[in-house]
């Protein structure tokens, strides 16, 4: 596991460009969104990349009339042999306005070809050494067809990997899908990946001024109560219908995930949660099952800190952040963690087992100066630093 941590704070220095990375399956409508948002009003200070099999870039030629910045990587799926050219063309787009060349741009769009695994890509993004506060992995957009995304679901290991990583799913074909389809997919999607947004290409979520607007702090999903529900356990003595602050999380047996064995496990925590306690878990986690290990995510009420604390791993990757401030008016924990062939229970018994056993013998309360001190307390000898 590679550990990194930084502080996040508002003002000071120029703002890191943001990147959108938008992929779907073949056919699922990418290029059509693509153009909505590059021929948006306001948009047009937009740098776009866009990855294509063979040596004819059509994407390219459909898109190029509406914006100037179009870089076009061919003859490679950015999921293997070029990914590491992205991170050398993003670096030639700060180089090239630099010189002169292009015009400044105000946010970066990647279209990824539809077989791309983004899983990857996201690491790289978020770890590249040498775009280190100069970009910032805003969003990850995936367009799901929704006449044919359950079915390719569980057709194509693609797709399942597209959602895990998702910020916000558009499920396109609307106009042509029969509203059942749409509500299966909408269940299906929550049921790999809760963390994300969902909207349908005739929203007004879907809107391009709407896709690229992110905060970067919101855990996305947390108080969506069809996602977040007490799944009824002994250990929970309240009503099952109501969001629960203590106890284990995690969507009903009947409602998870049967494509390609990606399953998802959430808490809700209100008390403090020691920060060593979490890294011992943490560590037990990614050292036991790392290629299990799809994406996690969660904003963090620890001992002895007066602000937030962000986590965020994809693949081997966690990354550790202060935020200025809380999100919302809840000063409480969200955390969710996505696996594939490991079923979710088991992540909920560790977490059990190790962090929420250690907060009722009072490990919170030892732990207060120490949490206070040493944010990355814990770090694995294999860890990497990426700040």
């Amino acid at each position: 596991m590679r550990m990194g941590t930084r502080r996040q704070e508002t003002g000071g220095g120029a703002a890191p460009i943001p990147i959108y990375l938008l992929t779907g399956f073949l056919g699922s409508g990418k290029t059509t969104l693509l153009r909505r948002i590059i021929n948006a009003p306001g948009l047009s200070d937009t740098a776009l990349i866009i990855n294509e099999f063979g040596e004819v870039g059509l994407d390219q030629k459909l898109v190029q009339s509406s914006i100037e910045n179009v870089l076009l990587m061919e003859d490679g799926c950015l999921c293997c042999s070029v990914r590491g050219d992205l991170i050398d063309v993003i670096g030639d787009l700060f180089t090239r306005v630099r010189n002169g060349e292009i015009p400044p741009f105000s946010r970066i769009v990647i279209e990824t070809t539809g077989l791309a695994d983004p899983t990857m890509i996201v690491q790289d993004l978020v770890t590249a050494r040498g775009l280190r506060g100069r970009v910032d992995l805003a969003k990850v957009i995936v367009t799901v067809d929704g006449v044919l995304g359950s079915s390719q679901l569980s057709e194509a290991d693609e797709v399942t990997a597209q959602i895990a990583q998702a910020d916000l799913c558009v499920i396109t074909k609307c106009d042509v899908a029969d509203l059942g389809q749409v509500h299966q997919l909408v269940d299906d999607i929550r049921a790999i990946n809760p963390l994300a947004e969902i909207v349908t290409g005739d929203d007004e979520a879907a809107n391009p001024s709407a896709i690229l607007d992110f905060s970067g702090t919101r855990l996305r999903g947390a108080g969506r109560t069809d996602s977040f529900r007490c799944d009824g356990g002994e250990a929970c003595t309240h009503d099952p219908g109501v969001p629960c602050t203590e106890h284990s999380l995690r969507r009903p047996a009947d409602a998870s995930s049967v494509h390609r064995n990606v399953q998802s496990w959430s808490i809700r925590h209100g008390a403090p949660l020691s920060w060593p306690r979490f890294r011992q878990w943490l560590d037990l986690l990614y050292s036991s099952r790392p290629a299990d290990m799809l994406r996690l995510k969660g904003i963090l009420r620890v001992a002895g800190r007066s602000r937030p604390v962000l986590v965020h791993g994809v693949g081997a990757t966690v990354s550790v952040s202060e935020i200025d401030q809380w999100p919302g008016d809840d000063r409480v924990s969200e955390l969710v963690v996505i696996v594939t062939n490991l079923p979710a229970e088991q992540v909920g018994q560790l977490f059990r087992a190790i962090v929420i056993a250690g907060l009722e013998a009072g490990d919170a309360r030892s732990t207060e100066r120490e949490d206070s001190n040493h944010l990355d307390a814990a770090r694995p000898a294999r860890a990497t630093a990426s700040a």
